[in-house]
């Protein structure tokens, strides 16, 4: 049920889709396709000829029932109406090749009453084809039951309202009711057959890594629209429980890696799981428990951690700079940061894997760790270049958001580079019938950052205009 519900909040608006346009379709059906019938119906009884002879030789003729000749009138009625012969005179008595309307009787058990019933699409066509029927019968009849006489109850009349109506409401909501089930079924069998990452326990019997931690889905209220919605440790409007994921976390990391594990990347498979949040708030909460650290921002296609960590890295103190990058001392959080600067074009420098690897070889006696945000690994190879100076990895995974093939295949591509990756961590976790873990505010993980990709680089005035009021940004909060 949990499986449906989040698949049903995901989905919701293709089951509404679905059920209107089958709505629509039934109501558009119903309307192209009625035709208005008219009914005709005359009630009768039916008698049959008897003689006898007087005794002055003058033959006598009476018509007369009893119960034998009312069934045998009923058995024989229904089959005389649907005779060749029958349908031959009634033609021939309209002067038409075919009767246009339906003709049915019906009779009372044990008696010579009978009703016929005319069904067409013409009133006038209607009465006369019921009419013929009645003309026709005696003659027919006389070669089956002999001689006939008709008693007129209830004579036939030209019918002047169509005996049917129209009810589209009822088709529309039929066919509605036909595409809801065909929605709920298609949310159904996505429930069934989504294959991801849920849980701590997915993590180690689907991607057979082991959970380094798990870091709840943090939300802000939407009435509070000026609120700080960054997702740092150091923001006081998160909850409780989000640092305490943090400091669980690091203490795994810490356990985890040696004395020469230094250089960590942080990657994930697809845009929107968080890597850079994570990156940064580890960062972060090493360095407020005294350790020298070295956040650095291997992302150069769209550089996301100083807009996260509101840095304006121009103004801010140099502990080394060059033509190509700065490492600049951020007060809160107490670390260092490398950030690549801008070519004449407005873009970041890009550095190719020898010279990142010298680079990180320079500074790695400087620092006991050296954190690295890379771009997702599944979307471009940046990470795999950025991976080669690297210790280690660390692979962050969004609750419910990628197929476990896809993370399977972007841990192949660390692991074909000969990172070790550490372990997982699983991001936006929630429980519950409460939805996926997408919707962050602030800053958050980037996922509306990376929506803007396109093909993953700077193509258009768009990246620089962006940049420049992230930075004007920083510059009102500081």
């Amino acid at each position: 049920m949990s499986d449906f519900w989040k698949s049903f909040l995901r989905f919701w608006w293709l089951v509404v889709a679905f059920t209107v346009m089958a709505g629509g379709f039934g109501f558009v059906k119903s309307y192209r396709s009625f035709r208005p019938k008219y009914t005709v119906t005359a009630t009768f009884t039916i008698s049959t000829q008897n003689s006898t002879t007087s005794i002055g030789g003058v033959s006598v003729y009476s018509f007369f029932y009893d119960s034998t000749t009312a069934t045998q009138l009923a058995d024989t009625f229904p089959y005389l109406l649907n005779s060749n012969l029958m349908q031959d005179a009634v033609c021939e008595k309209l002067g038409l090749s075919w009767i246009p309307a339906t003709i049915s009787a019906t009779s009372v058990p044990g008696s010579n009453l009978f009703t016929v019933t005319a069904v067409g699409r013409d009133p006038q066509q209607t009465y006369d084809c019921l009419q013929a029927v009645l003309d026709c019968y005696p003659d027919v009849a006389k070669y089956v039951v002999g001689s006939t006489r008709f008693v007129m109850i209830t004579p036939p009349e030209v019918p002047t309202a169509p005996s049917n109506k129209a009810d589209y409401i009822r088709d529309a909501g039929k066919m509605a009711a036909l595409g809801l089930g065909f929605g709920l079924v298609f949310v159904v069998l996505s429930a069934l057959l989504r294959k991801t990452v849920r849980t701590a326990e997915d993590v180690e019997t689907q991607m057979h890594m082991s959970c380094l931690g798990t870091l709840p889905r943090v939300t802000f209220k939407k009435s509070v629209p000026y609120e700080d919605r960054s997702i740092l440790i150091n923001n006081p409007k998160l909850s409780s429980s989000y640092p305490e994921s943090l400091r669980l976390l690091q203490n795994t990391l810490i356990n985890k890696t040696g004395g020469d594990t230094k250089v960590i990347i942080v990657t994930s498979t697809a845009p929107g799981e968080g890597k850079t949040t994570v990156a940064a708030n580890i960062t972060a909460l090493l360095g407020d428990y005294g350790h020298k650290i070295l956040l650095v921002d291997g992302d150069t296609r769209n550089p996301s951690v100083a807009p996260l960590l509101r840095a304006d890295i121009e103004k801010t103190k140099a502990v080394f700079e060059n033509d190509r990058y700065k490492i600049a001392e951020l007060e809160s959080p107490r670390i260092h940061f490398l950030d690549f600067k801008e070519d004449e074009n407005g873009r970041k420098r890009r550095i190719g894997t020898d010279e990142m690897r010298r680079l990180i070889e320079s500074v790695r006696g400087d620092y006991e760790y050296i954190i690295v945000d890379t771009p997702p690994c599944g979307l471009v190879s940046d990470t795999l270049f950025v991976s080669q100076a690297a210790d280690a990895a660390i692979y962050v995974v969004m609750q419910d958001t990628v197929r476990v093939s896809r993370i399977l295949s972007g841990v192949d591509n660390l692991l074909s580079a000969d990172v070790p990756v550490l372990g997982c961590v699983l991001n936006g976790v929630q429980s519950g019938l409460s939805g996926y873990g997408y919707g962050y505010g602030g800053y958050g993980y980037g996922y509306k950052k990376y929506g803007k990709y396109g093909r993953y680089g700077y193509s258009d005035e768009k990246d620089k205009k962006r940049r420049g009021k992230a930075g004007k940004a920083g510059n009102e909060e500081g």
